[in-house]
């Protein structure tokens, strides 16, 4: 019911319906709330229409909603509708609340888009203000002793001076590196919480560092590797280059080969060619000779002949 009447009961709900530039003005409504982080989802419900509602909390719920700017008394976001994308300004101005939408739906005095994006603005707004969890920082439940609650006015001058002394030994202990000194025999209260606490913190600096040495001795090993890896690259690359080399050796000589071979083959060639020219040579002289020594015979009876003519 206190939320109902910080919308002022929505006074008239509706009246004239304005324009303005990007978009249409679905109405003014009265309301007293000052920022829109008041108007929660059940105030929302009872002046929008039901169906409106219902399908805004489901774009809201299926993640379509995007807040484009929000301060606290004016929102501009864009809706994915099921017909394409629009855009909202929603502002609080003069006792009124103003919703403008891009979309040409009839659904009045918001439209589903408009109440997607107020909804969506109501989550944004509480996960803005619940204070994250800091896990670094000092928790009192951790505390070894738990010291009953004691208000400033309880510390005594005395323990004052026993925590000054005692911090300037944490001091000359954190610049040696050494461990901080046992707390003084100080009576549980507000002093002793905060040596306990000053205690826990220089525990959690000792255990950063002993993991910052290990991180460190982590990453030069992978640098070593890493160095080691380069250099086998390196040599890689090298010997890959002069087998190129190698490669482009061989390329040229067996050119070569095939070009001697050519030779051959074409010298082979011209070889058989002669050596059928010899053998037809050899042929003629044979044929020749046979016919010279045919003469030489014939030469020889004439020869014959003309003796036994002489003598007779």
């Amino acid at each position: 019911m206190a939320l109902r009447r910080s919308f002022g009961r929505l006074q008239g709900r509706l009246t004239e319906t304005n324009h303005f530039t990007g978009g249409t003005m679905r109405g003014k409504i009265a309301c007293s709330a000052d920022r829109l982080s008041l108007l929660e989802a059940a105030m929302i419900s009872s002046v929008v229409e039901p169906n409106a509602f219902q399908i805004g909390k489901q774009y809201q719920s299926e993640r379509r909603v995007q807040l484009t700017d929000a301060s606290d008394t004016e929102l501009t976001s864009s809706v994915m509708g099921n017909s394409g994308l629009y855009e909202q300004t929603i502002r609080l101005s003069n006792g009124h609340l103003e919703a403008r939408c891009s979309c040409t739906l009839s659904e009045q005095p918001i439209c589903r888009h408009g109440v997607a994006a107020l909804l969506e603005y109501q989550r944004w707004s509480n996960a803005r203000i619940v204070p994250k969890a800091r896990p670094a920082a000092p928790r009192l439940e951790t505390v070894r002793s738990p010291a009953p609650s004691v208000s400033p006015g309880d510390v005594k001058l005395s323990e004052l001076n026993q925590f000054s002394e005692w911090m300037q030994r944490v001091v000359q202990a954190i610049q040696t590196g050494q461990p901080v000194p046992d707390q003084p025999g100080i009576e549980p209260g507000l002093v002793s919480t905060w040596t306990q606490i000053i205690q826990q913190l220089d525990e959690r600096r000792r255990e950063s560092e002993v993991a910052q040495i290990e991180l460190d001795t982590d990453i030069r090993n992978r640098e070593a590797a890493v160095a080691r890896l380069t250099q086998d690259l390196e040599a890689s690359v090298k010997e890959s280059k002069s087998l190129q080399v190698i490669c482009r050796d061989l390329q040229r000589e067996v050119e070569q080969q095939k070009s001697a071979l050519n030779k051959t083959t074409d010298l082979s060639r011209h070889i058989e060619q002669f050596e059928g020219e010899v053998k037809a040579i050899a042929g003629l002289l044979t044929e020749k000779s046979r016919r010279l020594e045919g003469l030489s015979e014939t030469c020889r009876d004439v020869g014959t002949m003309l003796k036994s003519l002489g003598k007779a």
